[in-house]
């Protein structure tokens, strides 16, 4: 509710409103630039293949879409507000699963201290916006629940979701592999079944998003329809090989062009990703092997695609990054209540721009 009371005065009041590309009307707050994708696919499915050099719906997953498109036509909401209640609602399940998840690894004591960091993460805000990452979040942590607690169908069978969500699934499945082989769960079974088990766990999210990116080419009539709708976004690489070199030229002219004196918020993606590697690091070093399997996947996931735009965003739903940092906080209680009070004016600035249809990544 707080996030929305200042969504409205950002709008409302503060001198940053740019006119919207949708023309008036009365949408949600939250619901801006790829909101209007996944609205196109809950109203209309997918259309047809879109002329070269085009961008289209088809570089978007199916699974958040198809869910809102239930709820619309159950209940008549408009797209963008169903696809917003999809988000609250997967949110909403999702809390009681990070504070599981902080009990399990921090004990009882120290559970709710990951929550500040987690609400007022400076790309939080996305949790009520029209986007994946609720649904996301939702999956990570049920995933990660049935690794623990020995359900490995199960958690194969959300990895498959979890792909069918977005393409960045990929970098969860060795992190899963790693938790259930590491963490002693089905130690009753023969080796190759454990083994068969691990390698299922970590394919099962790759499998999700091959299953769309070959799937709406074959649906289509055109095999690469996918790579060729990911290619119309000029900012990305669909080429691995060209990726690097991309991502090297993004940060090098970050910092030779001017841009960071025109726009300082450009620095926000990499500040992220160095923020991340160095966590990636820190879990290397406290032997937390499948946490940093999946953070260095995100982060390597940047690298191929050529951009650290989309970024911040990821990193919202890496959650052990993210108990990781009151961990490393927890007994400096000045420096805390500093790095919370950062983030809470980065995460007010960046929705305030964002409501505001100001590029936010």
């Amino acid at each position: 509710m707080a996030i929305h009371l200042w969504a409205a005065f950002a709008m409302h009041v503060l001198p940053l409103a740019q006119p919207s590309p949708w023309g008036p009307g009365m949408n949600p707050y939250f619901a801006k630039h790829d909101s209007g994708w996944y609205h196109s696919i809950t109203r209309d499915g997918y259309g047809p293949p879109p002329a070269p050099g085009k961008e289209s719906s088809h570089a978007f997953f199916p699974l958040y879409p198809m869910l809102a498109r239930g709820l619309m036509l159950l209940t008549g909401l408009p797209p963008l507000w169903a696809l917003t209640a999809v988000s609250w609602a997967a949110f909403i399940f999702a809390l009681p699963l990070f504070g599981e998840e902080c009990r399990v690894r921090l004990g009882s004591e120290s559970a709710r201290g990951p929550l500040p960091f987690l609400l007022l993460y400076p790309m939080a805000f996305f949790f009520a916006a029209a986007y994946t990452e609720s649904l996301f979040f939702l999956l990570l942590l049920l995933a990660f629940r049935f690794v623990r607690t020995d359900h490995a169908l199960a958690a194969v069978c959300v990895g498959v979701l979890l792909g069918l969500t977005r393409a960045p699934a990929a970098a969860v499945g060795p992190a899963l592999a790693l938790a259930y082989a590491l963490g002693g769960h089905g130690l009753g079974a023969r080796p190759g079944k454990r083994l068969l088990t691990s390698a299922a766990l970590a394919v099962a999210p790759i499998l999700g998003v091959l299953t769309y990116v070959l799937g709406i080419g074959w649906w289509k009539g055109e095999p690469g329809l996918f790579f060729r709708a990911m290619g119309a976004w000029a900012h990305r690489s669909t080429n691995p090989l060209h990726g690097a070199e991309g991502f090297l030229h993004e940060q090098v002219k970050l910092f030779s062009s001017g841009t960071l004196f025109e726009h300082p918020g450009a620095i926000a993606p990499l500040a992220h990703f160095t923020l991340f590697a160095v966590l990636a690091v820190i879990m290397l070093k406290r032997r937390r092997f499948a946490d940093a399997a999946w953070t260095a996947g995100v982060l390597f996931l940047a690298i191929l695609t050529g951009t650290t735009n989309g970024v911040p965003r990821y990193t919202l739903t890496i959650f052990p990054g993210i108990i990781l940092l009151f961990e490393l906080f927890e007994r400096r209680p000045i420096l805390r209540v500093a790095a919370l009070a950062l983030s809470t004016a980065l995460l007010l600035i960046r929705a305030a721009f964002f409501v505001n249809w100001h590029f936010v990544s």
